[in-house]
C-alpha cells in the first residue's frame, strides 16, 4: 500500500541538560503517512521553530521512516541531519547548520513505534553528543491520527465534511 494518508500530529520533545533547565518543544501540525512493506511506515511533516528566543523561525521538512527494527529521522532545511534509532545502538553522523557542520552521535535508550486503526505513536529516548561530548538526553513523544473526511490529496470530502 503506497497511498499517502493525511494525519494530524501532536509532538512533544524534551531535551534534558545537566546544568540547565529542561527545554520542551510542543506543537501540532499536519502530515502524511505512508504504509510500507513489512509493518513499516513513513511519516512526513513540516516543523517550524524559532532558532532562538528572539530569532526568526526555522522551518524543516521531517521524514520519519519506521520499521519494527529501527526509526530513521531525516531533517531537511537550513539545519540538516539524519539520525538512526535502534535500542541499544549508537549512530554517528553530521549535523549541518548555516554556521558549519558538527560531528554528532546518538545512543538510543528507547525506540518504539506503533500504528493501528488510523492512529499511531512514536517514542524515542536517546543521548545526543556533539564532537564526542554529551549535549543532552532527549525524549520525543509523537502521536498521529488520520484526518477523517480527507482524501489523499488533502481536500475535503464533501460527503463526510460538513
Amino acid at each position: 500500500m503506497n497511498e499517502e494518508i493525511p494525519v494530524m500530529i501532536n509532538m512533544l520533545a524534551i531535551a534534558h541538560y545537566d546544568e540547565m533547565p529542561d527545554y520542551p518543544i510542543q506543537f501540532m501540525t499536519r502530515g502524511r503517512l505512508q504504509l510500507i512493506r513489512e509493518n513499516g511506515m513513513v511519516l512526513r511533516y513540516r516543523e517550524t521553530q524559532p532558532e532562538d528566543e528572539d530569532g526568526p523561525a526555522v522551518t524543516s521538512d521531517i521524514t520519519l521512516t519506521m520499521t519494527p527494527q529501527r526509526i530513521t529521522m531525516e531533517r531537511e532545511g537550513a539545519f540538516r541531519n539524519t539520525m538512526v534509532f535502534a535500542k541499544g545502538m549508537r549512530f554517528e553522523g553530521v549535523y549541518s547548520t548555516p554556521y558549519g557542520d558538527m560531528k554528532m552521535g546518538v545512543f538510543t535508550r528507547e525506540a518504539r513505534c506503533a500504528h493501528a486503526d488510523g492512529r499511531g505513536s512514536v517514542h524515542l529516548k536517546y543521548d545526543l553528543e556533539f564532537h564526542g561530548s554529551l549535549a543532552s538526553t532527549n525524549e520525543l513523544h509523537l502521536e498521529f491520527v488520520q484526518e477523517s473526511g480527507r482524501k489523499k490529496d488533502g481536500k475535503k470530502n464533501e460527503k463526510t465534511d460538513k
